[in-house]
């Protein structure tokens, strides 16, 4: 029985030595591969065309389009609403746990801000009024919205017509049965406004 013959310290790490039958196949695919690298290495950078350099000036860039675009469809207004809230039950007070206002333009809401200090308490037949103020600051809004706005708003033109929601949180006292009542109040006021700078209210209609 033939011995095999001992491994060399230095061979103990070579790396594996390759065949010496390749298949045709293989030899052509790494020939095509050593040719792309040659060439790949050997070719210059590739200078832009003067007629792409033209067409790229001309086109314009999006994001500056997007910008332009957005901030003319942004509308800005300050609105100060003096709200009257009246109890028309002449027996039983109400208290207003919240009170919220949301300004609409159209079918957009351009502002919302709650009533503080709450709760607001209304006596029986009485009065409480609360000042609002509504800051409208470059509120985004659609397309039709935005040139409805601008002619609204422009010098001499008709009057603006904002649509004023409140939401209130009302609570009835029955102090002689000591129950509690609460529920949901929702009302809906259109306000047209003269154009700026004056914006006196014209008329009203809830």
């Amino acid at each position: 029985m033939a011995s095999r013959p001992a491994t060399k310290p230095w061979q103990k790490h070579a790396p594996p030595r390759r065949p010496s039958y390749v298949p045709l196949w293989q030899r052509r695919v790494e020939e095509e591969e050593e040719k792309k690298k040659q060439r790949h290495a050997a070719a210059p950078p590739r200078a832009a065309a003067p007629e792409e350099q033209q067409q790229a000036e001309k086109t314009p860039r999006r994001t500056s389009t997007k910008r332009g675009d957005s901030a003319r469809r942004a509308i800005s207004a300050n609105l100060a609403v003096l709200a009257a809230i009246s109890n028309p039950n002449t027996k039983i007070g109400i208290v207003l746990r919240y009170v919220r206002f949301d300004l609409y333009f159209e079918d957009s809401v351009v502002a919302a801000q709650a009533v503080w200090p709450a709760p607001v308490q209304v006596a029986p037949g009485g009065s409480v009024p609360r000042r609002v103020h509504l800051v409208v600051s470059s509120v985004s809004v659609t397309r039709q919205d935005a040139a409805l706005w601008r002619n609204a708003t422009a010098k001499g033109g008709r009057p603006v017509a904002l649509r004023l929601a409140g939401r209130f949180r009302t609570q009835l006292n029955f102090d002689r049965w000591f129950f509690r009542y609460r529920y949901w109040v929702k009302r809906q006021c259109t306000l047209w406004l003269d154009p700026p700078p004056s914006g006196a209210l014209r008329r009203s209609r809830c």
